[in-house]
């Protein structure tokens, strides 16, 4: 949903891309960095988003600020040694992120962190947490293995020449690299 983004969509193609997840049984996420509460609910709402992803200062920000019935992916960046640099997700009440989500400094770069040496501290997200950054079908096994996350995010691993439209190829490579770590 970031607009200055290179993944950037309109609302009305967020809509259409969330109505697609939805009918195959997948969430669909929108990732915030710079908006305000007001602008990440309503863009949640009116494009029929599950969650909403804190990518950048802006957004995290916010997070206290957003309805409590909106599930977050806070988004922690971690230098490339692993060592994370932002700061914990505030809890207060009932509000806690669905999902932390690890990422390196420069997010969307798909540039890979040190995951042997990564640490995410336990309990601060419902679900757990998730690795991002630099992953792709070679290399993913390996990360899963070194840092145990729950999941993973990728985008750039598994993009085609123009660095946006996925390829299929990738995508169903990273799919088996995942199932093969998984055991």
């Amino acid at each position: 949903m970031w607009q200055r983004g290179r993944r950037a969509v309109s609302p009305a193609t967020a809509q259409r891309i969330a109505a697609v997840a939805h009918r195959h049984g997948v969430q669909a996420v929108g990732v915030f960095v710079d908006e305000d509460a007001v602008s990440i609910a309503t863009a949640c709402t009116d494009a029929g988003l599950d969650m909403a992803q804190l990518h950048g200062n802006g957004a995290r920000a916010a997070y206290l600020a957003l309805p409590p019935e909106l599930p977050v992916v806070y988004v922690l960046h971690a230098d490339a040694g692993g060592a994370l640099q932002t700061p914990l997700p505030p809890i207060k009440g009932p509000r806690q992120p669905e999902w932390l989500l690890v990422d390196g400094l420069t997010g969307g770069s798909g540039q890979a962190l040190d995951w042997a040496r990564l640490h995410v501290p336990s309990g601060l997200a419902r679900r757990g947490w998730l690795l991002a950054g630099g992953l792709a079908p070679a290399n993913v096994a390996v990360a899963l293995r070194a840092a145990r996350p729950a999941g993973v995010d990728v985008a750039s691993g598994v993009a085609g020449p123009d660095g946006l439209r996925k390829d299929p190829a990738l995508m169903a490579a990273f799919v088996k690299a995942v199932r093969a770590a998984d055991g």
